[in-house]
């Protein structure tokens, strides 16, 4: 009986040893794929420190963070990143301002940030939602300086301002956004003004910018991937300047070289890669490059709808009307408020469906 009962001490003994009663947070890196848990003691706009249970306290890099679990946070909060990921926008804010009402300290802070990052990306496919995005995004700044979310807020800001039409302040933000001590960033700001140059249509600013931002050489993943952005844009100035085979070799180049993990690149590569075909009146050929964006990128919105409107118009003239229905179909079903669903409806006069127009108020 006496070994029984040493036997049962023992066993709650270790249960109590092994249960989590110190404060278990993790932090996702980028870099290695894998978790890091434990005690986030300090946050700044700059890092991330985590003690683990065991071992020396950790600092990760913001950049190199993908998300943070905060311990005690509502295990609903995992559904709702998952929301924002897939571009539920709607059920992640609901979610996530839901949780807001009850949350304390540095989790509440860090919703701040959720919520303010989710009403951009909403923004950014929904102009309407722009003023409000813009405004509670600075507020999230104003009051959280040294978060680290600061950057990435700094660089939604900019694209919010840029959509807008209002490049000075975007311009701005996206110097903020230079100022990141990581040279991935860096190269992003410089990708973020090329574009916006591109979008005014200053094809010699862009060019000098883009050139800028492709320059020297790259060593980690996440500065291959942002050199690899600079040289589509590189190529996008050279379609600009009609000089299509010389945007072609390069598109080549970094289609070859860039992984397909980097969708919003490779979309935008694949498009870029059908109007030169198209330039060269090779329409087969850029219905193909047009069509690796609905197959292979999906989730890249403004690019989908982008190759949803060429397919459109060029499907029909290469035999193939049916795929020509199916894609008009589809970017007025799917992207009915996109500047190339507008752009088609005008030049043909067909309406968006009404199923589509009242699922999309729904949201």
């Amino acid at each position: 009986m006496l070994n029984f009962r040493i036997l049962t001490v023992l066993a709650a003994s270790i249960a109590l040893t092994a249960s989590p009663l110190w404060a278990v947070d993790t932090i996702n890196v980028k870099s290695t794929g894998k978790p890091v848990q434990g005690e986030i003691t300090t946050v700044n706009k700059t890092e991330v420190t985590i003690k683990p249970r065991t071992g020396d306290p950790q600092k990760i890099p913001a950049n190199d963070i993908a998300s943070i679990k905060w311990d005690g946070e509502p295990a609903k909060l995992s559904i709702a990143k998952g929301d924002e990921e897939r571009g539920n926008f709607e059920k992640a804010l609901d979610t996530y301002t839901e949780a807001h009402k009850d949350a304390t300290g540095k989790l509440k802070t860090y919703l701040d940030f959720l919520i303010a990052r989710t009403l951009a990306k909403q923004a950014l496919d929904d102009e309407p939602k722009i003023d409000d995005a813009i405004k509670k995004m600075e507020a999230y700044l104003k009051a959280n300086a040294d978060h680290v979310g600061h950057y990435e807020a700094q660089n939604f800001l900019g694209l919010l301002y840029g959509t807008k039409g209002d490049y000075a302040k975007a311009q701005t933000a996206f110097e903020g956004l230079g100022k990141a001590p990581w040279k991935d960033y860096q190269i992003a700001a410089k990708v973020a003004v090329g574009r916006m140059q591109l979008k005014q249509n200053n094809i010699d600013g862009a060019t000098k910018t883009f050139g800028e931002a492709a320059s020297g050489t790259a060593e980690s993943d996440a500065e291959k991937a942002r050199r690899a952005e600079a040289q589509v844009g590189q190529a996008a100035c050279l379609v600009k300047q009609s000089k299509h085979d010389d945007a072609l070799k390069l598109i080549d180049e970094v289609i070859k070289a860039t992984s397909t993990d980097e969708a919003a690149t490779m979309a935008f590569a694949y498009n870029l890669q059908g109007d030169c075909y198209q330039a060269q009146n090779k329409a087969k050929e850029a219905a193909l490059a047009y069509l690796h964006v609905p197959v292979l990128f999906p989730k890249e919105k403004a690019a989908h709808a982008e190759a949803l409107y060429h397919l459109a118009k060029l499907s029909g003239t290469i035999g193939q009307p049916d795929r020509a229905a199916e894609a008009r179909d589809q970017l007025l079903e799917d992207f009915p408020k996109s500047e190339w669903a507008k752009k088609l409806q005008a030049e043909t006069g067909t309406a968006a469906p009404a199923a589509a127009d009242a699922e999309k108020a729904k949201e």
